[in-house]
């Protein structure tokens, strides 16, 4: 997953970089200041300890003084005794400890103190001083060193984890509601019942729950209004037709009394398929039960043979798998239909791929365009344009398995068959029975 591209982690990446710069920034203007404290300090501690040491240098015999050099040193600065005067053209120190060392040096000594560049690395000054038998003192003051206590580091390191620690649970209680309700969308199926989001969280979140729930409670009394009124358009037709069967038994000429009937059963069939198509929605409440797919198939074809029809069994293989079998005999009743209509012969056949069974029903018929896909599973689409039901049928067949197929769990895919045809598949999720 590309966290860039997620609301979690933009949000978390803001908040993080954010928090750790204003960390950053407090820790450097924290060592500032305790820089400038630092000099402070020393240029005190360093005044009183350097008086006392060239006092007591003053007091000792200059034979004596290189034994004793050593052991005046600090670990910030250091005295040397200089071998021979310092030029007067010695270029004078530009560093900002240079004045206020002096100046301060100067006051304690009650004698002037000046500044040059050591030109040593490691050393960031150098003051000359003047013992009372006018020998030349040099102290070098050596460069600062930033020491940083391990415990220190250790907290800056646990407050950078408490920092990402505290944006992550910030962005995940930002973000969960955007995810659960991504998820109940995907989840949103027609004629299933599914648990409405619960109203808790904060205000924005139990109002976005609660539009959702109303949205998806209307989409469901919709649907259902549609196939109520589908079903009974298609339960009401019936009487009719009936009468007007009856009616045209009566007739005498039997060229139009043939005519007529044929009329009839074509409105019958469409009848029927409107409500198997209403029917359809009401699916979903079929118990899933261990299916054997290999017995479910047979039986369907011999009833399509022993009613006369051009069905074919083309191969056996064995599949167990959890389904409604009935919803299931009415999707592959409706591709055997189909194919009998369009291709005057239908062959089935259960095979596997991949460890998943599916079921093929194959023809020899004009078969489906690529780009008639999508279209040919909405209801009353046909691909024959002449809306007449004995060369285009309903257009009921195939939107009646588009909604059957996943209750079943299955799918459904239209393919083109070697040699010219159709084969319309239903391939399971899984085999788990």
């Amino acid at each position: 997953m590309n966290w860039s591209r997620t609301l979690f982690g933009r949000l978390a990446l803001i908040l993080v970089v954010s928090l750790v710069c204003a960390q950053t920034l407090t820790f450097g203007f924290v060592l500032a200041e305790r820089g400038l404290v630092m000099r402070e300090v020393m240029i005190a501690y360093l005044t009183a300890d350097v008086a006392s040491s060239v006092a007591m240098l003053d007091r000792l015999p200059a034979d004596e003084r290189a034994s004793w050099i050593a052991r005046l040193d600090r670990p910030n600065y250091r005295f040397v005794l200089a071998a021979r005067p310092y030029s007067s053209h010695t270029t004078a120190s530009s560093s900002p400890l240079a004045r206020p060392v002096t100046q301060a040096l100067s006051e304690a000594l009650s004698e002037s103190v000046s500044a040059i560049d050591a030109m040593q690395p490691g050393v960031e000054l150098r003051l000359l001083l003047q013992l009372q038998d006018g020998s030349q003192l040099a102290v070098d003051l050596l460069e600062p060193r930033l020491r940083l206590s391990p415990w220190l580091l250790a907290s800056l390191t646990g407050q950078l984890i408490l920092i990402a620690a505290g944006c992550w649970l910030a962005v995940r209680q930002a973000t969960r509601p955007l995810s659960e309700l991504a998820a109940a969308a995907r989840s949103l199926k027609p004629g299933e019942a599914t648990p409405a989001l619960p109203l808790t969280g904060p205000r924005e979140v139990v109002d976005a729950a609660q539009a959702f729930n109303i949205m998806r409670q209307r989409i469901d009394e919709h649907l259902a209004e549609r196939s109520e009124m589908l079903g009974a358009i298609s339960h009401d037709l019936q009487t009719p037709i009936t009468r007007m069967r009856l009616r045209a038994d009566l007739m005498q000429d039997e060229v139009m009394r043939a005519k007529l009937h044929a009329d009839l059963e074509q409105m019958q069939h469409l009848v029927e398929q409107g409500l198997a198509y209403a029917r359809s929605a009401q699916a979903g409440q079929e118990l899933e039960v261990s299916t054997d797919l290999l017995a479910l198939l047979q039986s369907t074809v011999a009833d399509y043979q022993d009613a006369g029809q051009p069905v074919q069994w083309l191969g056996d293989s064995q599949a167990v798998v959890r389904t409604r079998p009935k919803a299931l005999r009415r999707v592959i009743s409706n591709l055997i239909d189909n194919s009998i209509k369009f291709a005057g012969a239908a062959e089935v056949r259960l095979v596997r791929e991949n460890g998943q069974p599916a079921i093929q029903v194959l023809d020899r018929g004009p078969g489906i365009p690529a780009d008639e896909d999508a279209k040919v599973r909405q209801p009353f689409y046909r691909i024959e344009i002449s809306r007449s039901p004995s060369t285009g049928g309903s257009g009921l067949g195939l939107a009646i398995v588009q909604r059957l197929a996943p209750l079943c769990h299955a799918q459904l895919r239209l393919l083109p068959r070697d040699g010219g045809g159709l084969c319309a598949e239903i391939r399971f999720q899984s085999m788990d029975a």
